[in-house]
């Protein structure tokens, strides 16, 4: 891991008042403790160097140039495993790198596992925008799949899925089952009371702020992302005249469940069964609207 300029500039600190030659050269005899550890001597090195002196501008200068050259080799590490990870048969990176890959109404070549005719990147024949794997109770994979862009994400219909799962099948490792999740949307119901200041909004607009800044919140999520309460709620206090945010529950279900609270599901922040999640019809909202004095 790359280390900061300020811990780099301190080990050369250290390095410096070490040398003998050095100490000598610039006149460093009183006060100096040679058992000292490189906190100490670092210290040292301040007490007797200003910071804008000629010595320290260059040691910062060189720290600067050595920290650039570790977060570089930290940047291209991370992205040699990168690839690896979306690249190597049957990794996570691998299934949801292929499911995006997948082109409607073309025929795969079953000797190479890849499309001859190769289309562009905004092709409509590329029907998966988003994809997350992850291990399926230890029972093979679990590959969740949508379609559209962010703020309308919707499965793929009835022809495009059996055409997916024929495609994925295809391809995936043998005696690896993988379960296609392709549901709509999971539903969120909220229970809170929001004050608001009435010298910035009206009871009308201060509920379609709270509402849109939900939604906001919610499509800015990372799809399977985790849903949090506080994130949201610090969403919401971020915006000017809301002043405080009181939730006193936060539901969700997926396609074919009821609710469940959100904040004790599993034990962990909620995970959308879908991949996605939005805001239930108002019906099931429980926002109630208090103007702060």
């Amino acid at each position: 891991m790359a280390r900061s300029i300020r811990e780099i500039a301190d080990g050369m600190k250290a390095d410096f008042v070490r040398s003998e030659a050095l100490r000598t050269a610039f006149g460093l005899t009183a006060g100096y403790d040679p058992d000292g550890d490189a906190v100490a001597q670092a210290a040292y090195y301040d007490q007797n160097f200003s910071a804008v002196s000629v010595e320290t501008c260059i040691l910062y200068v060189v720290a600067a140039c050595a920290a650039l050259v570790e977060n570089l080799f930290d940047w291209f590490t991370a992205d040699v495993d990168e690839r690896v990870n979306e690249d190597r048969y049957g990794r996570k990176g691998w299934y949801e790198k292929t499911a995006k890959a997948f082109q409607m109404g073309y025929p795969l070549n079953e000797e190479t596992g890849k499309y001859d005719t190769v289309v562009e990147e905004n092709n409509e024949a590329l029907i998966v925008k988003h994809a997350s794997a992850e291990a399926n109770n230890g029972f093979g994979v679990k590959l969740k799949v949508a379609k559209g862009e962010t703020g309308a994400l919707s499965p793929l219909d009835t022809d495009e899925l059996t055409a997916f799962e024929t495609y994925i099948n295809r391809l995936k490792p043998a005696g690896v089952p993988v379960t296609v999740v392709n549901r709509s949307a999971d539903l969120l119901a909220l229970d809170m009371a929001v004050y608001y200041d009435p010298l910035v909004f009206t009871e009308a607009s201060a509920m379609q702020k709270v509402k849109d800044t939900v939604t906001a919140y919610l499509q800015g999520i990372e799809f399977n992302g985790e849903f949090t309460v506080m994130a949201m709620v610090d969403r919401l206090q971020s915006v000017t005249g809301i002043d405080i945010v009181e939730v006193k529950g936060v539901r969700a279900k997926h396609e074919g469940y009821g609710y469940k609270d959100v904040e004790y599901y599993n034990g962990y922040p909620y995970v959308p069964e879908s991949g996605y999640l939005v805001l239930g019809d108002d019906i099931e909202q429980d926002i109630k609207l208090i103007v702060r004095q």
